[in-house]
Protein backbone atom coordinates (compact mmCIF):
# COMPACT_ATOMS: atom_id res chain seq x y z
CA UNK A 1 0.00 0.00 0.00
CA UNK A 2 2.80 2.48 0.76
CA UNK A 3 4.38 2.02 -2.67
CA UNK A 4 1.01 2.54 -4.33
CA UNK A 5 0.38 5.58 -2.15
CA UNK A 6 3.71 7.07 -3.24
CA UNK A 7 2.84 6.44 -6.89
CA UNK A 8 -0.52 8.15 -6.50
CA UNK A 9 1.09 11.02 -4.60
CA UNK A 10 3.71 11.43 -7.35
CA UNK A 11 0.98 11.49 -10.00
CA UNK A 12 -1.01 14.08 -8.05
CA UNK A 13 2.12 16.16 -7.51
CA UNK A 14 2.93 16.02 -11.23
CA UNK A 15 -0.61 17.11 -12.08
CA UNK A 16 -0.35 20.04 -9.67
CA UNK A 17 2.95 21.13 -11.20
CA UNK A 18 1.46 21.09 -14.69
CA UNK A 19 -1.84 22.64 -13.63
CA UNK A 20 -3.82 19.63 -14.85
CA UNK A 21 -7.06 18.28 -13.51
CA UNK A 22 -8.21 14.70 -14.20
CA UNK A 23 -11.61 16.23 -14.89
CA UNK A 24 -10.33 18.14 -17.96
CA UNK A 25 -11.86 16.88 -21.20
CA UNK A 26 -8.52 16.72 -23.01
CA UNK A 27 -6.69 15.11 -20.08
CA UNK A 28 -5.34 12.02 -21.94
CA UNK A 29 -4.23 14.15 -24.92
CA UNK A 30 -1.99 16.30 -22.71
CA UNK A 31 0.74 13.67 -22.46
CA UNK A 32 3.74 13.82 -24.75
CA UNK A 33 5.76 10.85 -25.86
CA UNK A 34 9.32 10.88 -24.58
CA UNK A 35 12.05 9.79 -26.95
CA UNK A 36 13.86 6.59 -26.15
CA UNK A 37 17.22 6.47 -24.43
CA UNK A 38 19.97 5.84 -26.98
CA UNK A 39 21.70 2.50 -26.63
CA UNK A 40 24.84 1.33 -28.36
CA UNK A 41 24.04 -0.39 -31.63
CA UNK A 42 27.27 -2.37 -31.56
CA UNK A 43 27.79 -5.66 -29.80
CA UNK A 44 30.11 -5.90 -26.79
CA UNK A 45 32.47 -7.96 -28.95
CA UNK A 46 32.63 -5.23 -31.62
CA UNK A 47 33.23 -2.61 -28.98
CA UNK A 48 36.03 -4.68 -27.40
CA UNK A 49 37.57 -5.10 -30.83
CA UNK A 50 37.56 -1.29 -31.18
CA UNK A 51 39.25 -0.94 -27.77
CA UNK A 52 41.90 -3.47 -28.88
CA UNK A 53 42.39 -1.57 -32.15
CA UNK A 54 42.82 1.71 -30.27
CA UNK A 55 45.32 0.03 -27.92
CA UNK A 56 47.33 -1.29 -30.91
CA UNK A 57 47.19 2.14 -32.54
CA UNK A 58 48.51 3.79 -29.35
CA UNK A 59 51.25 1.16 -28.78
CA UNK A 60 52.55 1.61 -32.34
CA UNK A 61 52.92 5.37 -31.86
CA UNK A 62 49.52 6.39 -33.28
CA UNK A 63 50.30 5.86 -36.98
CA UNK A 64 47.57 6.81 -39.46
CA UNK A 65 47.74 3.42 -41.22
CA UNK A 66 46.44 1.67 -38.05
CA UNK A 67 43.68 4.25 -37.55
CA UNK A 68 40.21 4.04 -39.12
CA UNK A 69 39.95 5.18 -42.76
CA UNK A 70 38.69 8.59 -41.55
CA UNK A 71 41.37 8.87 -38.81
CA UNK A 72 38.67 8.81 -36.14
CA UNK A 73 41.02 7.57 -33.40
CA UNK A 74 43.35 10.53 -33.91
CA UNK A 75 40.51 13.05 -34.12
CA UNK A 76 38.87 11.81 -30.93
CA UNK A 77 42.23 11.50 -29.16
CA UNK A 78 42.86 15.13 -30.05
CA UNK A 79 39.44 16.28 -28.78
CA UNK A 80 39.36 14.39 -25.46
CA UNK A 81 41.39 15.91 -22.65
CA UNK A 82 44.11 13.71 -21.21
CA UNK A 83 43.40 12.79 -17.58
CA UNK A 84 46.13 12.79 -14.98
CA UNK A 85 47.54 9.29 -14.35
CA UNK A 86 45.25 7.80 -17.02
CA UNK A 87 46.33 4.33 -18.06
CA UNK A 88 46.59 3.50 -21.78
CA UNK A 89 43.73 1.01 -21.42
CA UNK A 90 41.49 3.65 -19.79
CA UNK A 91 42.41 6.07 -22.58
CA UNK A 92 41.56 3.43 -25.21
CA UNK A 93 38.19 2.78 -23.55
CA UNK A 94 37.49 6.50 -23.42
CA UNK A 95 38.31 6.93 -27.12
CA UNK A 96 36.18 3.90 -28.01
CA UNK A 97 33.28 5.23 -25.91
CA UNK A 98 33.40 8.59 -27.69
CA UNK A 99 33.65 6.84 -31.06
CA UNK A 100 30.66 4.64 -30.22
CA UNK A 101 28.67 7.70 -29.13
CA UNK A 102 29.51 9.48 -32.39
CA UNK A 103 28.46 6.45 -34.43
CA UNK A 104 25.21 6.08 -32.46
CA UNK A 105 24.32 9.72 -33.11
CA UNK A 106 25.24 9.67 -36.78
CA UNK A 107 28.17 12.03 -37.06
CA UNK A 108 31.93 11.94 -37.28
CA UNK A 109 34.49 14.15 -35.56
CA UNK A 110 35.54 17.05 -37.79
CA UNK A 111 39.02 17.59 -39.19
CA UNK A 112 39.55 20.72 -37.11
CA UNK A 113 38.61 18.92 -33.88
CA UNK A 114 35.40 20.86 -33.43
CA UNK A 115 32.20 19.20 -32.30
CA UNK A 116 28.87 19.59 -34.10
CA UNK A 117 26.09 21.34 -32.16
CA UNK A 118 24.07 19.39 -29.64
CA UNK A 119 20.31 19.33 -29.45
CA UNK A 120 18.86 20.59 -26.21
CA UNK A 121 16.76 18.27 -24.10
CA UNK A 122 14.02 19.27 -21.71
CA UNK A 123 14.57 19.74 -18.02
CA UNK A 124 13.73 17.16 -15.39
CA UNK A 125 10.69 18.24 -13.39
CA UNK A 126 11.32 18.85 -9.72
CA UNK A 127 8.61 18.86 -7.09
CA UNK A 128 7.69 22.29 -5.79
CA UNK A 129 6.09 20.84 -2.70
CA UNK A 130 8.00 20.57 0.54
CA UNK A 131 8.89 17.14 1.90
CA UNK A 132 6.41 17.73 4.74
CA UNK A 133 3.56 18.38 2.30
CA UNK A 134 4.54 15.35 0.26
CA UNK A 135 4.57 13.16 3.41
CA UNK A 136 1.15 14.51 4.35
CA UNK A 137 -0.13 13.58 0.87
CA UNK A 138 1.23 10.04 1.26
CA UNK A 139 -0.40 9.74 4.69
CA UNK A 140 -3.72 10.99 3.32
CA UNK A 141 -3.58 8.54 0.41
CA UNK A 142 -2.71 5.65 2.74
CA UNK A 143 -5.67 6.56 4.94
CA UNK A 144 -7.88 6.72 1.86
CA UNK A 145 -6.65 3.29 0.62
CA UNK A 146 -7.13 1.68 4.03
CA UNK A 147 -10.63 3.10 4.34
CA UNK A 148 -11.54 1.21 1.18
Amino acid sequence: PEDRAREIEAAIDWMRQHDISPLDEDFPDMFQKISSIPVSRRSPEDRQKDVDNVMSWMRQGKPSDLDTPDNEFAKIDQILPQKKDQSPEDRAKEIEGALDWCRSHGFQPREDGSIPGFKKIGSIPVSRRTPEKRKKDVDNILTWIRAG
